[in-house]
Order: C-alpha cells, then sequence, then structure tokens
C-alpha cells in the first residue's frame, strides 16, 4: 500500500534548453546526482559521457543514468528535449545500469514524451494523491524503459573494452574529495597510470587526470555557489593541501579566483 505522506517531492521535470541556459556547467561537466536522472533528446546531436565512457547521440534518444553514476552532457544550441529525475526507490524496478538508446519507433517515442509531459503536468498542478500519480507515472517509464532495452539488446552503454574506465568511475566517484590523484587509482586497480590514461582517453576522448580534475571542478563549483563554505572550507572538503593550492588549481580550470566566482551568488 503506497504511504501518503508531506516528503519532499523527489521527481522534477526540466527542457534541456532551460538547463542549457541555467549554469550549463550543472549538466556539461562530469557530475552525479542522489537522483536517476533520464534524458529524452527529441533534436539535436552531441556527446554524453556516463562512467567515464563517451558516445555520440542523436535526436529520439534515451539515455539513462542511474543515480550516483558520473555523467556529462553536451547541449549544443540546436539540443531539444527533456530531463526527468527519478528518486532512488528500489519499488520503481529502474534498470541498475545506465543505458544509451535510439528509439525509431514512432509510438515508442510518443509514449515516453507522454509520460513526461503528464508527469510535468501533475507537478505543475499539485492535486491530491500527487505521490500516488508520481509513482505511477513513474512505473509506466520503468516499464517502457524494460520493454525497449528488451527490444534492442546489445544497446546499453558497457563495453567490455572499456571495463578499466567503468571500474575508475566507480571508484572515482566514490574517492575524488580524498586528494588521491590518478596514480593512487591506478594502484587500486593495478594497472600503470599510463595504462588507465590510455584507456580513459580511448574511452571518453581525455586522459584519467583531466576527468578527474574536472568532478572536483564541478564539486568545488557547486560547494561555493551553494553553500556558505569558504574556499579553506571547501578545499579540505575536497582534499586539497592548502587553500592556495585549491585557488590556483580553481583558478586554472574556471579563469576565476574562488571569490571571484561566487562574486555573482553574493549579489544576488
Amino acid at each position: 500500500m503506497f504511504e501518503h505522506s508531506r516528503r519532499p517531492i523527489a521527481h522534477s521535470v526540466a527542457s534541456l534548453g532551460k538547463l542549457r541556459m541555467q549554469n550549463a556547467w550543472r549538466v556539461e561537466m562530469l557530475h552525479a546526482s542522489p537522483k536517476n536522472r533520464l534524458y529524452w533528446i527529441t533534436r539535436g546531436q552531441g556527446r554524453v559521457t556516463i562512467n567515464c565512457i563517451t558516445r555520440g547521440y542523436g535526436p529520439n534518444t534515451a539515455v539513462f543514468v542511474p543515480a550516483r553514476v558520473p555523467m556529462a552532457l553536451e547541449l549544443a544550441s540546436q539540443t531539444q528535449g527533456l530531463e526527468l529525475c527519478l528518486p532512488p526507490d528500489s519499488s520503481l524496478r529502474l534498470p541498475e545500469a545506465p543505458f544509451h538508446l535510439r528509439v525509431s519507433n514512432i509510438e515508442s517515442q510518443s509514449a515516453l514524451t507522454s509520460h513526461i509531459e503528464k508527469i510535468e503536468a501533475e507537478l505543475a498542478g499539485r492535486a491530491p494523491a500527487l505521490d500516488l500519480t508520481l509513482m505511477a507515472y513513474s512505473l509506466l517509464i520503468s516499464a517502457w524503459m524494460t520493454r525497449e532495452l528488451a527490444k534492442q539488446e546489445g544497446s546499453i552503454l558497457r563495453e567490455r573494452a572499456h571495463r578499466l574506465a567503468e571500474l575508475f568511475a566507480d571508484r572515482m566517484e566514490a574517492q575524488f574529495r580524498s586528494g588521491k590523484g590518478v596514480a593512487d587509482y591506478a594502484k587500486e586497480l593495478q594497472v600503470t597510470p599510463t595504462h588507465l590514461s590510455r584507456v580513459c582517453r580511448e574511452a571518453a576522448g581525455r586522459p584519467a587526470h583531466a576527468l578527474l580534475t574536472e568532478r572536483i571542478m564541478y564539486e568545488a563549483r557547486r560547494l561555493l555557489l551553494e553553500t556558505d563554505l569558504a574556499a579553506r572550507e571547501v578545499a579540505e572538503q575536497l582534499g586539497f593541501s592548502s587553500a592556495a593550492y585549491f585557488t590556483r588549481a580553481f583558478s586554472q580550470a574556471t579563469g576565476r579566483t574562488p571569490t571571484e566566482f561566487r562574486k555573482p551568488r553574493i549579489r544576488a
């Protein structure tokens, strides 16, 4: 029996155009979310990186990213579509692994668009039994995913040759705040740093160091904008040996010091 509660709504729907206009780095830089995310791309083309594996996407592509899986999505100006965030609720029976599917069937395209738009309408209306309705539509989307994956066996974003990149992504997401470098991750994975970087470059188009730096710098941006932590405290949380070293690294990555990056938020 479903529980009626006053818990915060964990679902959300946003257009990709809106995401692009509001700090595109939040989507385009390597990051992870506590929620499951489904991207339904209806127009445009670009690249998406999931678990340090990069692939291209085109119109009518569905990309599913489970909670806490690192990802980055290019959002070119012509890209259109929707982002649906779903709670990490095991009762939804969502896929455990990410996937990247080109949906060619028009009925399947229409069904997914309809399910997402109905969730969007429910969130806007806030009618009674909202939690039940969101659960129902989420289950329909979960069923849609299961059926599409069954029809398109082999389209899941997992390749044996890139398994090392996936393992690196998993460990990086768990430990990127520790101050560990690529050599430390390579040692844990029982490979050389050179080999790890070569595999990452083949899988994601950039070496392991660049992926790790991008993940850390995303979190630095987020903490500076969403918290009142001093730059020194942000540096400590991200494993930097000193605030000065953090400031140099942040300035090199963004072209601005942490204080300059924060200024728009302070004025607002």
